[in-house]
């Protein structure tokens, strides 16, 4: 379902209600788990790609 808060409410009840913060969500020891997984793989993959990139340049190949 689409946000159409913009369209209901006037500039500063958008403006009131955008600045409410919303609490920090908990979550489970699998999703942490996921999300590290995750933070390794791009700290592995970057390094990874950007070292075919420069090769790359460097010998011409496409």
């Amino acid at each position: 379902m689409p946000d159409d808060s913009h369209f209901v409410l006037e500039p500063e009840q958008l403006a009131a209600a955008s600045e409410t913060k919303l609490p920090r969500r908990v979550l489970g020891r699998w999703v942490l788990t996921l999300l590290l997984l995750l933070r390794i793989y791009v700290l592995i993959a970057v390094p990874l790609v950007a070292y075919a990139f420069i090769r790359a340049l460097h010998t011409g190949q496409p």
